[in-house]
C-alpha cells in the first residue's frame, strides 16, 4: 500500500513538473507577441498581437518604461481566442488600467508605477524615442501586483519606440535677441509654413508639440516666455511686445514662408497668442487648446497702443486639499464676461478647443468668445468642446495629467477630466487640429513627409 502511495505521488509530481515544464516552453517556443510597426511617431496607432496561446488563456498585456527619474507603466487583461490570439485591435480588456476595446489604451492609461511619485509623463528630449517594454503575464494580473523593473520576469516580449520626430527633422535651440526657444524645422527643402507654439505658465520649453508639429511638415517655434534665466519670473513682469519679436523672429526666418504662418497655444498661451494675431495681420490661423481669450500680463503700452489684459483673481481659488482650482476665476455672473483680443480683425481663423471638465480654464469664456464675435466674422472661428475632459489636452495616447506642480505659481494644480474621455479628445482633436493648419497654411508636403519616412524605416 505504501508503495503504491508513493507511485502515485510520483505520478502527480511528473504531471505537474510535466504542466510547468509545457508552460515554460510556451514562452520559449511558440508564444509571440508583435507590433505593427517600430519605430512610430507617437500619434500614430500602433497594433499589438499575442499568437501562441492556449484557447481561452487568460493573459495580462503589461507595457514598462522609464522617462527622467520616473516608471510608467499599465497593463489590460485579454482573454485568447479559439486560435489562441489576442490582438489589441479588435479585442476588448477586461480589465486592468483601462477595459474595453481601446487599440491605444495600453498608451494612455500609463501612470507611475507603485512606489513612484505620481507625474507627468513629459519627453524633456524629444530627439529621443520612448522605449517602451511590452510583455506578456500569465492569468489576470492587478497592476499593484505586477514586477515593475529592468528586465522583470514575463511569459515574453518585446521593444517599442515611439517618436516626436521623423528622421530628418532638425532642432535648434534659440537664444539671441533676448529671445529664448527652440525651432523646428521638417525634412525636405523649405520655406515651410511657420507656426509658433505657446504654452502655459509652467515656465521652461515645452518641446514636444513643436517636435510634432515638424514632423508633419511645419517649422515650429516653441517659444519661453517665463521662468528661465533673464526671462520675466511671473506674469506679472511679462512685456507683451516679447511675444511679437518673436513672430517677427519666426517670420523673418529663411526658412519659414512669411505668407503661411499660424500659432497654437494651450492654457494663457491662447491669451498671448490672440493677441499676436491682433498685431500681426500676417497671421492666417490659431488653435487654442483650454485657452484663455485675453492675456494674462499687467497694464502696459505696446507699440504705442494700450494691451487689453486680464489679471489672476486669487481670491476667486478653491483648494481640493492641497490641489488648486482656478476654473471659478471666470464665473457665469461676472459681467462682462472677458472673452478676447481681437485676434479675429485681420481675418486670421481661429480654432478653439476646450474640455468641460477643465478645471483651470472655465469653459464658459469660450462662450462669452463666441457671442462677442462681430457677426462679419463669425464664420472665422471653429470651436468644439469634449465633456469630460480636463486641461492638458496634448496629442493622441498620452496619458491624462490629473495634477502637477506649477512652479511658477508653487501651486499643485488641479487640472480635471476623466481618463477615457480625456484620451478618447486627443484622438480626436489633433487630427482636427493638423487639418485646420493644412487647410489654412496651404501646407502641401505633409504626405510626402510621412511617405518618405515609411519607406525609410
Amino acid at each position: 500500500m505504501i508503495a503504491r502511495r508513493r507511485l502515485l505521488n510520483l505520478l502527480h509530481l511528473n504531471k505537474v513538473s510535466q504542466y510547468q515544464i509545457n508552460k515554460y516552453n510556451l514562452s520559449t517556443s511558440c508564444l509571440e507577441i508583435k507590433v505593427s510597426k517600430s519605430p512610430v511617431l507617437i500619434d500614430e496607432e500602433v497594433n499589438i498581437r499575442v499568437n501562441g496561446l492556449k484557447q481561452g488563456q487568460k493573459i495580462t498585456i503589461q507595457t514598462y518604461m522609464k522617462e527622467g527619474d520616473k516608471t510608467f507603466g499599465s497593463c489590460a487583461h485579454f482573454t485568447a481566442d479559439c486560435q489562441g490570439n489576442v490582438d489589441t485591435c479588435r479585442d476588448h480588456s477586461q480589465g486592468g488600467t483601462f477595459t474595453g476595446l481601446e487599440p491605444m489604451g495600453l498608451f494612455w492609461s500609463a501612470r507611475t508605477t507603485p512606489g513612484v511619485k505620481p507625474g507627468r509623463l513629459l519627453k524633456t528630449d524629444v530627439m529621443s524615442p520612448y522605449d517602451v517594454t511590452i510583455a506578456v503575464q500569465d492569468d489576470f494580473k492587478e497592476f499593484d501586483s505586477l514586477p515593475w523593473s529592468e528586465n522583470f520576469p514575463c511569459l515574453t516580449s518585446c521593444q517599442l519606440q515611439r517618436s516626436y520626430v521623423l528622421p530628418g527633422v532638425q532642432r535648434f535651440s534659440i537664444n539671441e535677441n533676448g529671445l529664448q526657444g527652440t525651432f523646428y524645422t521638417p525634412l525636405g527643402n523649405g520655406p515651410f509654413p511657420g507656426v509658433i507654439d505657446l504654452f502655459g505658465l509652467g515656465g521652461g520649453i515645452v518641446e514636444f508639440r513643436s517636435a510634432l508639429l515638424a514632423s508633419h511638415g511645419f517649422a515650429s517655434f516653441v517659444l519661453g516666455y517665463v521662468g528661465l534665466p533673464g526671462l520675466s519670473r511671473n506674469e506679472l513682469d511679462l512685456n507683451l511686445h516679447y511675444f511679437l519679436r518673436a513672430f517677427d523672429w519666426m517670420a523673418s526666418h529663411p526658412s519659414v514662408d512669411p505668407n503661411k504662418l499660424g500659432g497654437i497655444a494651450t492654457c494663457v498661451g491662447g491669451g498671448y497668442l490672440q493677441f499676436i494675431a491682433s498685431r500681426r495681420p500676417s497671421m492666417k490661423c490659431l488653435v487654442t487648446v483650454n485657452g484663455t481669450g485675453m492675456p494674462i500680463a499687467s497694464k502696459q503700452l505696446v507699440e504705442g497702443k494700450e494691451a487689453e489684459v486680464l489679471s489672476f483673481k486669487f481670491d476667486r481659488v478653491k483648494y481640493i486639499d492641497d490641489l488648486v482650482i482656478f476654473r471659478d476665476m471666470i464665473q457665469p455672473g461676472d459681467r462682462p464676461i472677458p472673452s478676447s483680443c481681437p485676434g479675429w480683425q485681420h481675418g486670421a481663423k481661429i480654432f478653439a478647443i476646450h474640455g468641460l471638465d477643465d478645471q483651470c480654464v472655465n469653459p464658459i469664456a469660450l462662450d462669452a468668445f463666441k457671442k462677442n464675435l462681430p457677426e462679419e466674422f463669425k464664420n472665422n472661428l471653429t470651436w468644439i468642446s469634449y465633456p469630460g475632459t480636463g486641461h492638458l489636452l496634448e496629442p493622441p495616447y498620452a496619458p491624462r495629467c490629473g495634477t502637477s506642480f506649477n512652479k511658477i505659481l508653487k501651486m499643485n494644480m488641479l487640472w480635471g477630466g476623466n481618463d477615457k474621455q480625456h484620451a478618447h479628445a486627443q484622438e480626436d482633436s489633433w487630427p482636427r487640429i493638423l487639418d485646420f493648419l493644412e487647410q489654412n497654411l496651404h501646407q502641401t508636403n505633409t504626405s510626402q513627409v510621412n511617405q518618405q519616412y515609411n519607406q525609410g524605416v
